[in-house]
């Protein structure tokens, strides 16, 4: 029986989103902050958003911590820039990271993990997937409970039996969204078994 170290839904630190994330896309090339900030834009925006000013700052204390580098490149008719590029402890960082089970308390969390897992082995995120999958269904089953909690509520409050309707639908919620995501969970499992056997047979 795997140990869940996780469940779908707890609360993230938005710095280490941010963190991470910036590691994550100098892991593909250098980049300015100006490059980097338009890759958040264009690619990571679905799920995670940020600012010119968070970026500089949170590279500035990537830069401290030894995660990145920066050098200043000389342009002609335009001012001095400065690309980053990152370290081998960062890089370090990002796979540490990548491996942790804890996703934070927003998918979120999950979803920047997944978009930067093609540093780790099919292997290994078919296992991630597993155990996230896993969560999913304790979490779902923990819902079994809820519904035993609007029944008794249902007559203890005096507000009448409209209300208790209400209640249902939050439950349904959670328990239609477990299914998705345990349904997206075996979809990304089979792709990953595709991608192994590939790599097996080259």
């Amino acid at each position: 029986m795997c140990t869940v170290k996780y469940i779908p839904q707890v609360e993230y630190k938005e710095c280490a989103m941010l963190k991470h994330g910036i590691l994550g896309l100098l892991n593909y090339g250098d980049m300015t902050g100006y490059e980097i900030m338009s890759a958040f834009r264009d690619s990571l925006q679905f799920f995670w958003t940020a600012n010119t000013s968070q970026i500089y700052r949170e590279l500035q204390t990537l830069k401290s911590k030894g995660f990145v580098n920066d050098r200043k490149v000389e342009q002609k008719s335009r001012p001095d820039k400065n690309v980053f590029s990152i370290t081998e402890s960062g890089k370090d960082e990002l796979k540490s990271w990548l491996r942790d089970e804890n996703y934070g308390n927003q998918n979120m969390g999950l979803l920047m993990k997944v978009f930067f897992s093609g540093e780790l082995s099919p292997e290994e995120n078919i296992e991630r997937f597993r155990h996230f999958k896993y969560a999913c269904t304790e979490y779902a089953d923990g819902l079994l409970k809820a519904d035993e909690a609007v029944e008794a509520y249902k007559s203890v409050v005096k507000s009448g039996p409209n209300k208790a309707a209400y209640w249902n639908m939050t439950v349904s919620f959670g328990k239609k969204y477990m299914q998705m995501l345990s349904l997206w969970c075996d979809e990304c499992i089979s792709e990953l078994e595709v991608m192994s056997d590939e790599d097996t047979c080259d």
